[in-house]
């Protein structure tokens, strides 16, 4: 009865011990995958962070860029401005020099006119050639600073975009953390149970083999069993043959009975038989 309940018990303990196994090695698995999660969570919101600090250096040099070269867009505009109002006063420093040439009333006024009128075409070339050069340069400049505002737009769009997401990735690192702490409690709670199951059921199998060990251990007792059945076998088996002998001698003896029996019965017949002859012979 011990053995069986003992059996029934390790039985019991050894379903327990593997069930608490397969739900920590399930809670470890899980553990893992939670913890992988939240370090790729957190190597991801750094290189975010890095990418974000890359960008905003980005956008500092070029609103450094886009600042200087608007400052030269604005100083380009002002020579230009300058050199078309001297090209101004040239062009009535012309036409002034021309009525003279036309209207001098000497040849010399007329040479004096006309050695002015030379200089005045001279710097009136010279400050054209300087307004076209100028307005190539502002050009270059004006498309450099749109391609600039666009960069700085495009770079501020991702700082935005980058910005937005890392809330995301700090959520998911909490919630990681959490389920981390929470998977790492349920695996010592299940190692407890699977190692209280394991002594439990070392502490049963122990008690089991020692009782098989004394099972083995008790032949003479088992002898001393058996040479006493067989003492009582052997007290029996005189009995038996005595009865049996007794049977014999009854059998003996209504055997002889009937055998007396029918003698008697055969002398009976056979007097009767003479009896009946007897008194025929009489009547003759």
């Amino acid at each position: 009865m011990i053995l069986a309940s003992l059996a029934r018990k390790a039985v019991l303990l050894q379903q327990k011990k593997h069930e608490a196994a397969k739900l920590r090695r399930k809670g470890e698995r899980e553990y893992l995958k939670t913890r992988s999660l939240a370090n790729r969570s957190l190597s991801g919101l750094a290189s975010l962070q890095r990418r974000i600090d890359s960008s905003k250096e980005q956008l500092e040099d070029v609103s450094g860029v886009l600042v200087q070269r608007t400052a030269q867009q604005e100083s380009i505009n002002r020579l230009i401005t300058a050199a078309q109002e001297s090209l101004r006063r040239e062009n009535e420093a012309k036409e002034q020099a021309e009525q003279e040439v036309a209207f001098a009333d000497s040849d010399d006024e007329k040479h004096q006119a006309i050695a002015r009128l030379r200089i005045i075409d001279e710097r009136i070339n010279e400050l054209v050639d300087e307004i076209k050069q100028r307005t190539r340069t502002a050009k270059k400049i004006t498309q450099g600073i749109e391609d600039y505002k666009k960069s700085s737009t495009k770079l501020t769009k991702k700082i935005q975009k980058q910005t937005h997401s890392k809330p995301d990735l700090q959520k998911i690192i909490k919630t990681s953390r959490k389920n981390t702490k929470r998977l790492a409690k349920q695996i010592a709670r299940k190692t407890k149970q699977e190692e209280s199951a394991r002594k439990n059921l070392t502490r049963i199998n122990k008690k089991l083999s020692e009782i098989a060990s004394k099972r083995r251990k008790s032949p003479s007792r088992k002898k001393s069993i058996s040479r006493k059945i067989k003492t009582k076998v052997r007290k029996i088996k005189p009995k038996k043959r005595k009865i049996k002998s007794k049977v014999r001698r009854i059998k003996t003896k209504t055997k002889k009975r009937s055998k007396s029996r029918r003698i008697k019965s055969k002398i009976r017949r056979i007097k009767a038989k003479t009896n009946r002859k007897s008194k025929i012979r009489k009547r003759k």
